[in-house]
């Protein structure tokens, strides 16, 4: 598609060079076609709303300003520094974002946009109201980049910037942006720090509107608070919506639609917005994906998977796991509060590596909690949770997954718009391995190679059950929390899930499992813990938890 692009931005340069008004319009366009990028990244792949990408234009735009006319800095100087300077910015943005969802982080970023406006406005040596002018144009040796010969530099400074945005979507911090939009607790538990790559991301998009400023103050030679403002952070968001946010072509595509409006409809002022009002409506009803992310959709539509016999048992053959000497989980008077309910209550166990033991219980008796409390899912009220001898309370999720622990949810909770290989590969990218080997052959070992390119949200419900399996072994964990792993699972479906366990503990994979199928329970597992009302009722072999009359009574049953 940027192939594509680039051909009309050529053919309309040749046609435009001896147009001025044509060319002043594809200038426009590439200048704030590196912010929609930027806005499109953030809010197509990481799911952050920013209204405040003026600002970021603004800084590169005065920086470049001010350098230059002030200090007489070169432009090649200046511009850098401003990019570095709303980079800067941005983490500090992102810091603050972290802390707002949805409309209160538009809020938050609407009032970084007032304040950079109030600042460009009110500060004496950005020429308040009048900003600076005098700007000069940049000189590439004998070359000065001004009238036809800044609408090149300006798609070339916007071609590199798509390319450079396009290699990092496919890239390992793609995947990890695309999973945190998909499902930010899944992201975090296979070891993606979903609160560095918001601010990345943050940063990442003030620094690519700040060069689209940078370059706007170059070809005008002037910028003023009036040109850097809000509406210019709703003319972004509008070239986003509308071209496909989450596309780097639809980003391109949003910026040439309302940056050609903006210079060409100058007789139409009074009715732009309400253009624009329509424009917005009808995107929304006919292609809530914007234009090209409508057009992409159709074109590489899938049809949802069906349900196919499983593959035979035992194909799992994984690598040996390297545990560490230290026992692979020690959890030491844990309790967990909500309230006044005591969901788990002095709870102490240890695992001994390369064992499946079971944890059972009714339901509400505490276990998803637990494994909660050791995934770094809420920390415990009391007492103290260590994996491989390192005291791990209260760590981070994707710390915690970093040290080699990997679980799976009650209900499944695979990143939906993703295919199972991206998935698995997402798994296996968190965790420094060559993620593409890595995710084909643990797809191939599990016997989902011929699902890899399926949409995960069009799965049937056992082959999710498998494929968030697959997800977590990516990684190569060496503990591995698996929670209702059969449930929903037919026969053949269950007799693989047997093997698959028993091939994972086999190769030293310590496993702890959360399971209701009592049949399933008793025929793996190594040692069964029971929990009642959130406290340890009994821990010891399948057979003598079988016997327990404390077991019987809360959970098993009592035959009449």
């Amino acid at each position: 598609m940027l192939a594509v692009f680039a051909a009309i931005v050529i053919l309309f340069g040749v046609l435009a060079q001896h147009d001025a008004g044509l060319s002043q319009a594809g200038t426009y366009v590439a200048i704030f076609a590196p912010a929609a990028i930027g806005l499109s990244i953030l809010l197509g792949n990481v799911n952050q709303i920013s209204v405040g990408q003026a600002g970021f234009f603004g800084i590169g735009a005065y920086s470049v300003g001010y350098l230059t006319v002030e200090r007489g800095w070169p432009f090649w100087t200046a511009a850098p520094l401003g990019i570095a300077l709303a980079a800067a910015i941005g983490v500090g943005l992102g810091f603050i974002a972290l802390r707002f969802r949805g409309h209160y982080l538009a809020m938050a970023t609407l009032a970084f946009g007032l304040i950079a406006a109030g600042v460009f406005h009110a500060a004496p040596f950005l020429g308040h109201a009048s900003g600076i002018t005098g700007i000069p144009y940049p000189q590439a040796g004998p070359l000065t980049i001004s009238g036809h010969v800044a609408y090149w530099f300006a798609w070339i400074v916007a071609f590199v910037i798509a390319l450079l945005s396009l290699s990092l979507l496919r890239g390992r911090a793609g995947r990890a942006f695309e999973a945190i939009r998909n499902d930010e607790l899944a992201a975090e538990t296979i070891g993606i720090p979903t609160r560095r790559y918001k601010i990345v991301a943050f940063a990442y998009a003030g620094a690519l509107a700040a060069a689209g400023g940078a370059t706007f103050a170059a070809y005008l030679g002037l910028v003023n608070p009036d040109a850097v403002g809000i509406a210019l952070s709703v003319d972004v968001l509008l070239m986003v919506v509308l071209g496909g946010s989450g596309l780097i072509s639809g980003a391109l595509f949003g910026a040439a639609l309302i940056g050609y409006l903006n210079v060409v409809g100058h007789q139409w002022d009074n009715w732009r917005e309400v253009g624009y009002g329509a424009l917005v409506v009808l995107c929304v009803i006919f292609a809530p994906g914007g234009v090209l992310g409508t057009l992409r959709r159709l074109a590489f539509a899938r049809a949802p998977s069906t349900r196919a016999a499983p593959p035979p048992p035992a194909v799992i053959a994984a690598p040996p796991v390297r545990a560490p000497s230290a026992e692979p989980l020690a959890v030491r008077g844990v309790t967990k509060r909500f309230g006044g309910l005591v969901a788990l209550d002095d709870v102490s166990f240890s695992l001994q590596p390369g064992t499946l033991t079971a944890l059972i219980g009714p339901n509400g008796a505490g276990k998803t909690t637990l494994f909660n409390a050791i995934c770094g899912i809420g920390r415990p009220t009391a007492g103290r949770i260590a994996i491989g001898g390192a005291d791990v309370t209260g760590r981070q999720p994707h710390r915690i997954a970093a040290l080699g622990v990997g679980r799976t949810f009650q209900n499944a909770r695979l990143f939906g718009a993703m295919t199972v290989f991206e998935n698995v590969a997402a798994a296996a990218a968190a965790n420094r391995r060559v993620a593409d080997r890595r995710a084909r052959a643990v797809l191939a070992r599990l016997g989902l190679d011929h699902l890899a390119g399926v949409l995960a949200k069009d799965l049937a419900f056992g082959d999710r059950r498998r494929a968030e399996l697959a997800r977590a072994v990516a990684a190569e964990p060496w503990l591995l929390l698996v929670d209702e792993p059969a449930a929903g699972l037919n026969g053949p479906e269950r007799e693989r899930l047997n093997a698959d366990l028993l091939a994972l503990r086999d190769a030293g994979t310590t496993l702890l499992l959360i399971e209701h199928d009592m049949k399933l329970v008793m025929a793996i597992s190594q040692r069964v813990i029971v929990l009642e009302f959130g406290r340890v009722i009994a821990d010891a072999a399948p057979a003598e938890v079988q016997r327990d009359p404390r077991v019987i009574a809360a959970y098993l049953g009592t035959a009449t």
